[in-house]
C-alpha cells in the first residue's frame, strides 16, 4: 500500500512539474528591442458544415472572340484630329503646288513658242518654234533686245515679249486705216436687221457685220468671231481706242460675239434682238459677258502697260 501511495505521489509531482513551464511561458510577457507588429488578420476558416457556393460559369463567348485573351482585344486606333487635319492639308498643299508648277511650265512654253514665231516673222531666227529655250533662241533674243535697246540677256522677260508682239504686229497688222474711219462706216449700217450667217446689208450676224465694215475700208479680217479674236494684240478696257475689236461670250463659250469699239465706253455690233445697234460696255448684259479686246489697226498705236 505504501508503495502505491508513493507511486501515486510521484506521478502527481511529475504531472505538476510538466504543467508549470507551459503556464509560465503563456503568462510571461514578450520582451524585444523591436517594435511590436500589428497582428495579421487571418480569414476565418471555412466551415465544413457550410461549403462554399459554386460561382456560376460565364456565358459562352462567340467562337471568334473566345479564342483570344481579353488583353488582346484592342479598340481601333483613332488618329488625332489635329494631326490628321495637318497631314491632309499638307498633301493638298503639295498637290496644289505641283499643279501650279505644271501650269506655269505650260504657260511658259506657250509664251516662248509665240515669241519664237515672232522672231521668225521679224527675221531674227529660222528655228522651228518648239516652246523650249535653245541656244539659237537665246541668241536671237539677244539680237532683238540690242536692236530695241532692251537688256540683252537672252531671256524672255515681259518687256521683251511685249516688244516682240508689237513689232511683229506692226509688220503683219492692218496699216494706214484709222479707227475713226472704221467707226464712221460702222455707224452707216445702223438698223440693218440681224440674220444668222448674214454678210450683206440685207442682214448681218455679228462677225459678218465687222468683216463687212473693215472690208469697206479696204482692210481684211477673218469671217468668224473666234478667228477675229486671234488677230492683232491684246488690249485692256482702259487701253481701248476707236476701231479696236471687243468680244463677248454669249451663245457659246469663248469669243462668240464681236463688236467695234466706238469710244466713250460704247461699241457697234449686230445684236440678235435689235440688229446693228450702238451699245454700252457698262450695260449689265454686256458687262457680265465681256471676254476681251484686240487691236488690229496699227494706227491705234503700241500698247504699253
Amino acid at each position: 500500500m505504501k508503495m502505491k501511495k508513493k507511486l501515486a505521489s510521484m506521478l502527481t509531482v511529475i504531472m505538476l512539474a510538466c504543467s508549470l513551464p507551459w503556464q509560465a511561458q503563456a503568462a510571461a510577457p514578450i520582451v524585444s528591442n523591436k517594435p511590436h507588429k500589428a497582428p495579421v488578420a487571418t480569414p476565418p476558416a471555412v466551415s465544413e458544415a457550410q461549403p462554399v457556393k459554386a460561382v456560376p460559369e460565364p456565358v459562352a463567348v462567340k467562337a471568334d472572340t473566345a479564342a483570344k485573351p481579353a488583353t488582346e482585344v484592342k479598340a481601333p486606333k483613332q488618329a488625332q484630329p489635329e494631326k490628321k487635319a495637318k497631314k491632309t492639308a499638307k498633301k493638298k498643299s503639295k498637290k496644289t503646288k505641283e499643279k501650279q508648277s505644271k501650269v506655269q511650265v505650260q504657260q511658259s512654253n506657250w509664251r516662248l513658242k509665240v515669241a519664237q514665231q515672232k522672231l521668225q516673222v521679224l527675221g531674227f531666227s529660222d528655228e522651228r518654234p518648239s516652246g523650249r529655250m535653245t541656244e539659237a533662241t537665246s541668241t536671237a533674243l539677244k539680237s532683238f533686245q540690242k536692236q530695241h535697246k532692251l537688256k540683252a540677256d537672252g531671256e524672255l522677260n515681259d518687256a521683251t515679249y511685249q516688244k516682240l508682239t508689237w513689232e511683229a504686229f506692226a509688220k503683219e497688222g492692218i496699216p494706214k486705216v484709222k479707227g475713226k474711219e472704221i467707226v464712221s462706216r460702222a455707224a452707216k449700217y445702223k438698223g440693218v436687221p440681224y440674220v444668222f450667217g448674214g454678210t450683206t446689208t440685207k442682214g448681218f450676224d455679228c462677225s459678218g457685220y465687222v468683216q463687212y465694215v473693215f472690208k469697206d475700208c479696204k482692210a481684211k479680217l477673218p469671217r468668224l468671231a473666234d478667228e477675229q479674236a486671234l488677230q492683232g494684240i491684246f488690249v485692256t478696257q482702259k487701253q481701248l481706242r476707236p476701231g479696236d475689236l471687243v468680244f463677248f461670250t454669249t451663245y457659246a463659250a469663248g469669243a462668240s460675239h464681236v463688236g467695234i469699239y466706238a469710244g466713250d465706253g460704247q461699241f457697234w455690233s449686230a445684236s440678235s434682238s435689235k440688229g446693228v445697234i450702238l451699245s454700252s460696255l457698262k450695260d449689265d448684259y454686256w458687262k457680265q459677258r465681256y471676254y476681251g479686246a484686240r487691236r488690229v489697226l496699227i494706227t491705234n498705236g503700241e500698247v504699253y502697260k
